[in-house]
């Protein structure tokens, strides 16, 4: 795995704009990922709250 990604960043070493447009990509993907773990957890905390208020009006 190591050795695919140093040859990938040898071959793309020749063209910049190349790599940089891959790192801006995968930059972005992983932004995406964050903020869809946060959402998530942020769903799970409200679900929980709103079980816990339906939970106290019984």
């Amino acid at each position: 795995m190591k050795q695919l990604a140093t040859n990938i960043v040898e071959s793309l070493r020749g063209e910049p704009l190349a790599l940089v447009l891959v790192l801006v990509n995968v930059t972005v993907l992983a932004g995406f990922a964050f903020t869809l773990h946060e959402v998530g957890k942020s769903i799970e905390r409200k679900d929980a709250l709103l079980q816990n208020c339906v939970l106290q009006r019984q």
